[in-house]
């Protein structure tokens, strides 16, 4: 009973909303007799927005087994589709290393973290891929740490 009340409730409320005034107080066109629209009129737009909104969260709230999966596959092809552009990307950020006048070890250090950039969003790629969703959130902390290294090491070189 407890879940029941209230969805009496709110649809007690919906109905109360969408009851035609008494004719003594509007006439034929909505209007009240001081000219202004009824309250009901006036908001009968943030009403729909809101019973929509309140059916999207319905739907997604009960949405069945197969659509969740479903919705995880999207999900996953797309951090796999982000994944590969991301690893392509590392090409580039190797390719700026000539005009970054890096020293000897300043060049290793930046490839080997260039390496293990791309390796970490080659193994993102294959675990959304595999939707090891389980999985992707430890690996975007170690790409997130990757960065974060190399941004310290080499951020004030590019700006």
């Amino acid at each position: 009973m407890k879940k029941i009340y209230p969805i009496l409730v709110l649809s007690a409320a919906v109905a109360a909303c969408s009851a035609p005034e008494p004719k003594s107080l509007s006439s034929s066109s909505g209007w009240s007799q001081t000219g202004t629209p009824a309250l009901h009129a006036v908001r009968d737009g943030k009403l729909r927005e809101l019973m929509d909104r309140m059916d999207s969260l319905m739907h997604e709230r009960f949405m069945t087994e197969t659509q969740i999966d479903a919705e995880r596959r999207k999900y996953a092809r797309q951090i796999a589709e982000t994944a590969h552009s991301l690893s392509a990307n590392v090409d580039a950020i190797i390719a700026s290393l000539p005009g970054l006048n890096l020293t000897a070890d300043e060049q290793t250090a930046f490839r080997a973290l260039a390496a293990k950039l791309r390796s970490e969003m080659g193994l993102l790629q294959q675990q959304a891929e595999s939707n090891r969703i389980d999985q992707i959130s430890d690996n975007l902390h170690e790409i997130n740490t990757t960065c974060t290294s190399c941004h310290a090491l080499f951020r004030k070189l590019g700006g």
